[in-house]
């Protein structure tokens, strides 16, 4: 074999051997390519993943979304206080609309999420209306407070659970927040008259009792 034929690949121009390597091996530099570029994005969510250990929903008429997201850092960094930024809290609004007859029901769309939500058991904490409350009440969806010895309720108004059913034993389920709350009055939100109530099947009860004593400065 003549020299000349052992070095061809090293005699052909720049462009020869560019355009030579892309024709015979362009399917292993997609691939290649494609490999690098899943592997990186699959690394990049694995260490950017977030873990919401606490999970609160607001139900109302409005909310100022932009001090919604304020309120949600000030949330972790006072409750949960994760350095990495991993561990956080996730606050979602819920809106009400009015109805034909002049009432405030939840619109199509927030129902729908919030029941999924709540099916998933991605709800920890809600703070909501008296009538979605004795709703959901009634149907054994909150946890008892009166049961829970570190959260004091004396001086609170509580919501109540006053006739016996099936799923649910009288006692107290929700407390009504207060007006001039030093949290919520900066949020543009209607929490007048609101009831914050802890899911029964919350993932995170310790948080959830921990952030009803927080938002309401219970000792």
């Amino acid at each position: 074999m003549s020299e000349e034929r052992k070095n061809w690949f090293r005699n052909m121009a720049t462009k020869e051997k560019v355009e030579y390597i892309w024709d015979y091996y362009k399917v292993h530099i997609i691939t290649g390519i494609l490999v690098i570029y899943l592997l990186g994005a699959f690394t990049s969510s694995v260490l950017n993943r977030k873990e919401y250990v606490l999970n609160i929903a607001f139900v109302g008429k409005y909310m100022d979304f932009d001090r919604l997201n304020e309120f949600s850092k000030e949330v972790t960094k006072e409750l949960i206080g994760d350095p990495s930024g991993k561990k956080q809290a996730s606050i979602d609004f819920y809106g009400l609309v009015k109805n034909p007859n002049g009432n405030f029901t939840l619109d199509p769309a927030s129902t729908q999420k919030l029941m999924a939500r709540m099916g998933a058991q991605d709800i920890d904490v809600i703070i909501l209306d008296k009538n979605n409350f004795d709703i959901l009440a009634s149907q054994g969806a909150f946890l008892r407070l009166d049961e829970i010895k570190e959260l004091n309720l004396s001086g609170l108004n509580v919501a109540k659970v006053e006739e016996p059913s099936n799923e649910v034993k009288p006692g107290a389920y929700g407390i009504y927040v207060r007006w001039n709350n030093k949290y919520l009055k900066n949020l543009g939100y209607d929490y007048n008259d609101k009831i914050i109530a802890i899911m029964a099947n919350g993932q995170h009860k310790d948080l959830a009792i921990k952030f009803v004593k927080w938002l309401l400065d219970v000792k």
